[in-house]
């Protein structure tokens, strides 16, 4: 199914951030958003993460019409281009996030917080805080983080930025 972005458009007061943007992503594979600075890729990235409303336009995911839907109902998982890490918790607590808010029971969560450690080569840095991990390794659980969740869709807003 895949995403599908039909007429999408926004504005900030005069400025036009999108205007009529149209796009079919299909289901399974990598698509990656081109083009210069100020262009709109990160505000249709928030739109359709649930972020940001689009004035115009619709946005379904995997046959759903998450338009009106809030981020955290749509299983979309999310990284930012400058992590939006929690500095006051771990690095196993920051990948946990998404899952205690989804009330998964503290097992499971410490079950998949290893295993996405270990994916991610973090397993012995789960008790340090975010401040004390390189650019690199920030990243790394910034996608361990979005991954968690288990998303339909992962969205990654510039993921090499840092390195």
């Amino acid at each position: 199914m895949g995403i599908e972005i039909s007429g999408v458009g926004k504005r900030y007061g005069d400025f036009v951030a999108l205007d009529d943007i149209s796009l079919s992503v299909p289901s399974g594979g990598l698509t990656a958003l081109l083009g210069p600075s100020g262009s709109g890729k990160t505000t249709l990235l928030q739109i359709l993460g649930g972020l940001e409303t689009a004035d115009t336009g619709t946005v379904e995911i995997d046959g759903r019409d998450t338009t009106g839907v809030p981020a955290q109902k749509r299983n979309v998982g999310f990284v930012f281009q400058h992590y939006a890490a929690f500095k006051h918790l771990t690095v196993a607590r920051n990948v946990a996030f998404g899952l205690e808010i989804r009330k998964v029971p503290k097992h499971e969560i410490r079950r998949r917080v290893d295993e996405l450690l270990q994916l991610v080569q973090l397993a012995q840095f789960g008790d340090r805080l975010p401040a004390q991990l390189s650019g690199g390794q920030r990243q790394r659980m910034a996608l361990a983080r979005a991954l968690a969740i288990e998303p339909s869709v992962l969205l990654l807003d510039e993921p090499f930025g840092a390195l």
